[in-house]
């Protein structure tokens, strides 16, 4: 079981300048725990010496045309982590950023802006909230996973922490700290930290309507278009839009000339003729989130006959020994995988 937190580069540390490496503390090994300040990463070799860079070096500063600034008072707006579909058939279009942004000039207008960026800097007056990719990514998969984050400082240098990962699937005690490379512990419990926990506070505004279940439902027939994207819904990041978010699985569908056919969220939805099942739904697109190369596979149980499904009590990783949770029956993988009865869809 994982102790401490792994995590990667922030987008606003890419590209600032030449690593910062130092230690303050030793590992459990005795050896030095090298850290780059600069790039908010371990900077330690095999061999317990000090890395020359970091590799947070390696990243170049984040495109303008993936950065994006907004103020809240101009029409409306919603923000979410960008996943990755969790049912996805033919080649669809991405943009490839992790901030996906919702705006409006106006309520009931057409949208102006509809595209993922890495980092979208919100302003309210004098209040500015920067929402960064990898925490904007990390709060969907929480929100998906249905736990609560919160945003917690460490005591060592005070900067907020990102769990990410499957860290973000999971409360736990011990976090490793994004900026300083410190071990700490919250006191007050297992916890799921996420410096956007509060970002209607951040911003001095209230919290939107509470979401509706969609009411539209959708027969798709794959055979019908070029390319479909599907996810499940999850509430937004951040969102000033009057009317409540829906819920039920977030569509999209092109023909093969790449015109945009469906854009909507509709409940329930049938595909191929076989109705959507919403929880393996939302699971499996946090196992693809969080799948790096490990198979996302269907797989029947030795037993029983049951596909079987992936626990989503604990941490959520790929592993190589699976119960079912039919019949409680063990059953073997020959790679860690994620298990899920979509994963074939």
């Amino acid at each position: 079981m994982p102790r401490v937190c792994d995590h990667n580069i922030r987008e606003t540390l890419k590209g600032v300048g030449p690593c910062q490496i130092t230690y303050e503390v030793l590992k459990r090994t005795g050896q030095p725990n090298w850290w780059c300040h600069a790039h908010g990463m371990a900077a330690s070799a095999p061999d317990g010496q000090a890395l020359e860079r970091c590799p947070g070096a390696w990243f170049d500063p984040v495109p303008e045309d993936q950065q994006l600034d907004l103020d809240v008072a101009n029409g409306e707006l919603a923000v979410w982590g960008a996943l990755p579909p969790a049912i996805e058939i033919g080649q669809p279009p991405s943009d490839g950023g992790k901030v996906h942004v919702h705006h409006r000039s106006q309520a009931g207008a057409e949208k102006d802006i509809d595209g993922s960026f890495d980092i979208v800097r919100l302003r309210n007056g004098d209040r500015l909230l920067v929402i960064e990719g990898m925490a904007a990514v990390a709060y969907s998969v929480s929100e998906l996973a249905n736990r609560s984050v919160v945003p917690l400082a460490c005591p060592w240098c005070s900067e907020v922490h990102i769990d990410e990962q499957k860290f973000a699937t999971y409360p736990h005690k011990k976090h490793l700290c994004n900026s300083c490379g410190r071990n700490f512990h919250d006191r007050t419990g297992p916890s799921i930290s996420n410096p956007l926990a509060r970002a209607y506070d951040s911003l001095g505004l209230t919290a939107p309507p509470v979401p509706l279940r969609a009411e539209t439902p959708l027969e798709l027939d794959r055979r019908t278009y070029a390319g479909v994207a599907l996810w499940p819904s999850n509430s937004a990041i951040i969102s000033t839009m009057h009317r409540p978010e829906q819920v039920g699985v977030h569509v999209h569908a092109w023909d093969d000339t790449g015109r945009q056919l469906l854009d909507e969220t509709y409940y329930p939805v049938i595909l191929d003729g076989e109705p959507l099942d919403e929880k393996a739904l939302r699971l499996l697109a946090i196992q693809r989130a969080l799948a790096h190369d490990a198979p996302i596979v269907t797989v029947a149980c030795t037993t029983c006959g049951t596909s079987i499904t992936s626990p989503v009590g604990t941490w959520m990783e790929p592993t190589t020994s699976h119960t079912c949770q039919a019949c409680g029956a063990s059953t073997r993988t020959r790679h860690r995988s994620f298990l899920n009865p979509l994963a074939n869809k």
